[in-house]
């Protein structure tokens, strides 16, 4: 059996997906270590996982807070708080990559290792399975991904080249001459989705290939204790509405007040969800109810609609259990994820400008449609055959048995069609540059949904 070490970093909608992995190669005889944040500890013991962390609960806790995504005093009007020079430079430095270095090698010194890491973050991963001439894949955790890190090379790509081979020689591996082909290098590159879920992947200069979301289900599932307080309060409010911004603070200001208030308007009964109470009004509706942790995965198919902030974990579950889905999106992938799940039909979704209590309620109404409803039930369908854990951990055993799978800088690198200039001229870089640097995150990724629509509307 083979030594499978997974690499990640960030928070749950980050981490998790690797726990489930992690775990399913560990029943099939595996070693596995997971080398994330300390606050993951818990759950990857529990998962039957070894584990090294790259922080302490204090350090943690600090990244929460500077992931929130609020502006900061002292910025940019259209700077955020993950954006700032003082949070690339405490999780994203050259030091702070050397670190991971050698915690990744340490647990990488039997030949039978694979390794299996996020995408663009794990950037120590890379350099260690080079080095030690190892198998490496990477995972894509959603379909913004790839356009987001095809945009940052053509706007930043060259500026961080020089940090790059500086990093590289400090592990004595020879300089590159291009931060794209050297990120999309491994020799497998996983999806955590499937095909009729987005087909982005097919712009990414080596093949993707799409697993299917990395759902639990029959004997992966862990089964947790739905309250017994909760219990009684469904058997009284069926098919209630559902408030959740995922579990991580980046989330706009107005998401949970003002859709608690639609919610309250609409007097069906609401249940929010969050571990963050501080987000929520003093006083809540008489219809709603607050818990800080329920199984969402558990409890979904109970509901009537949910309203979420877009994460891949909540849609694809809503998916799984036929519910119609409201997205309040701002911040990285989810305006993109938002416009996938109202293409499929099964919900819709409102920009941060339009977040009025009036036009969510509005919404809400509407995504009681019986075409939708329909829609919904069609995926239900499609997600019965959603074997996402599985089949990653088929791909990465098989890694373990061929030498093919060895990292190595790809000499077959073409530069995909979006960068090499068949649609832009040269004299419109400093143009799309400077339109870059004065937009903020949300009207970037609104940027890239249109984007993407319009060159959908050409093929």
């Amino acid at each position: 059996m083979g030594n499978m070490v997974i690499v990640t970093h960030w928070l749950d909608g980050d981490v998790i997906p690797f726990v489930r992995i992690g775990k399913e190669l560990k029943q099939r005889g595996h070693d596995v270590t997971l080398i994330t944040h300390c606050h993951f500890e818990k759950v990857a013991r529990e998962a039957g996982l070894d584990f090294r962390a790259w922080d302490t609960p204090e350090e943690y806790a600090l990244l929460v807070e500077e992931m929130k995504g609020n502006k900061t005093d002292n910025s940019k009007e259209n700077s955020y708080s993950f954006e700032n020079s003082e949070f690339k430079q405490r999780y994203e430095s050259n030091e702070t990559r050397l670190k991971e270095f050698n915690i990744i090698a340490e647990c990488c010194k039997r030949k039978d290792t694979v390794l299996l890491c996020k995408n663009r973050s794990s950037i120590a991963a890379y350099l260690v399975a080079e080095k030690f001439k190892l198998p490496l894949a990477t995972v894509m955790m959603n379909p913004a991904e790839i356009e987001s890190m095809l945009l940052y090379e053509q706007l930043e790509g060259k500026n961080d080249l020089p940090r790059l081979n500086e990093l590289r020689s400090a592990v004595n591996l020879s300089s590159v001459g291009s931060w794209l082909q050297w990120e999309s290098s491994a020799k497998k590159t996983f999806a955590l989705w499937p095909n009729w879920y987005d087909t982005a992947s097919e712009e990414w200069p080596s093949k993707i290939e799409a697993v299917g979301f990395p759902l639990e289900k029959g004997k992966e599932e862990t089964k947790k204790e739905v309250p017994e307080k909760f219990k009684v309060w469904l058997k009284k409010n069926p098919n209630p509405v559902v408030i959740t911004g995922g579990t991580t603070k980046c989330i706009n200001d107005k998401f949970y007040s003002s859709s608690i208030s639609a919610c309250g308007m609409s007097g069906k009964p609401t249940v929010v969800l969050t571990r963050y109470k501080e987000f929520l009004p003093k006083k809540l509706p008489d219809n709603v109810v607050w818990y800080d942790y329920l199984p969402l995965d558990m409890i979904m198919p109970k509901l009537g609609l949910i309203i979420h902030h877009g994460g891949m974990g909540t849609l694809s579950g809503a998916l799984s259990a036929g519910i119609p889905q409201l997205i309040l999106p701002c911040y990285v992938d989810r305006p993109h994820n938002a416009n996938l799940i109202n293409k499929l039909g099964v919900g819709d979704f409102l920009y941060p400008v339009n977040w009025q209590p009036d036009k969510i309620l509005s919404m809400m109404n509407n995504l009681q449609d019986d075409q939708i409803k329909n829609n919904c039930m069609k995926y239900v369908l499609k997600m019965k055959n959603n074997v996402g854990i599985t089949n990653i951990a088929d791909r990465v055993e098989e890694m373990a048995k061929d030498k093919k799978y060895i990292y190595s800088i790809n000499s077959q690198y073409k530069i995909p069609v979006k960068l090499s200039g068949e649609h832009t001229s040269n004299n419109s870089q400093p143009k799309i540059k400077d339109l870059n640097q004065r937009l903020s995150n949300e009207q970037r990724a609104r940027l890239l949904v249109n984007l993407r629509r319009r060159e959908e509307s050409r093929r």
